[in-house]
């Protein structure tokens, strides 16, 4: 009698396996057709070391999705969009963004502020006073959220880069 049991056990170890085995790959497929993409870009010119450039972050939103203003209040999530450290760049002032929609969200059961079809934020980075000349490249990060009424996907991060041409210090 113990070995059927055992045989059972081993059978419905091996089924959770397949199944959580088959939920990664739904995972994988999932993060491939998110509703959000990003991308980033910046004046072709030369920037001065000590300075401001302006770059223009873009999310194109499929349709039917909505992605969540940077002034929403949680929850949801709003859309964050930060400068990591470690390199010679920093947020330089405020992001500006267009006034966002609003309405009653079926999925979050409230009211709130998102954009639909495409949106630009414009984005100040601050150039190191002490860089030195030369081709450099910009890391910026979006945190999002977006839903389409019934149902929302979890926060989300997009790591950009744009490239920055630094010129002497002005």
């Amino acid at each position: 009698m113990i070995i059927p049991v055992r045989a059972r056990r081993m059978s419905l170890l091996t089924a959770m396996m397949a199944a959580i085995a088959v939920m990664d790959q739904h995972s994988v497929s999932a993060q491939q057709k998110l509703p959000i993409t990003w991308s980033v870009t910046s004046a072709n010119t030369p920037v001065a070391a000590g300075s401001i450039v302006r770059v223009e972050v873009t999310a194109r939103i499929d349709d039917g999705w909505h992605l969540y203003s940077l002034t929403q209040q949680p929850p949801p999530d709003p859309t964050r969009i930060t400068v990591p450290e470690g390199q010679p760049f920093t947020l330089g002032g405020k992001i500006e963004a267009p006034a966002p929609e609003t309405g009653f969200d079926k999925a979050q059961d409230a009211d709130t502020e998102y954009y639909t079809e495409s949106v630009a934020f414009k984005v100040p980075l601050a150039v190191a006073r002490t860089i030195a000349p030369g081709k450099y490249v910009a890391r910026i990060r979006a945190t999002w959220q977006a839903c389409n009424g019934s149902l929302c996907i979890r926060p989300q991060v997009a790591s950009l880069e744009v490239p920055v041409q630094v010129s002497a210090t002005k």
